[in-house]
């Protein structure tokens, strides 16, 4: 307990990027958007979805693959 007293954490998030998109792409979008003011005071983690993206992603053209996908659809 001694050494973890003095130790301040900042709260924790988990940033879930969306459909056919990545960890990076979102990091990205957050970070270019909210105030510096308020990043300084949390950690946010950025995972990729387990899957490659199987399809046309809707943000091609604007940011660069790879893609991921949270889950795959069998019809």
């Amino acid at each position: 307990m001694g050494s973890e007293a003095g130790i301040v954490r900042k709260p924790r998030f988990l940033g879930l990027h969306g459909f056919r998109t990545s960890g990076a792409i979102l990091k990205t979008q957050i970070e270019t958007k909210w105030p510096k003011s308020v990043l300084e005071k949390i950690d946010i983690v950025y995972p990729d979805a387990p899957f490659p993206a199987q399809g046309k992603s809707d943000v091609e053209g604007i940011f660069d693959p790879p893609y991921y996908e949270w889950f795959q659809f069998n019809k």
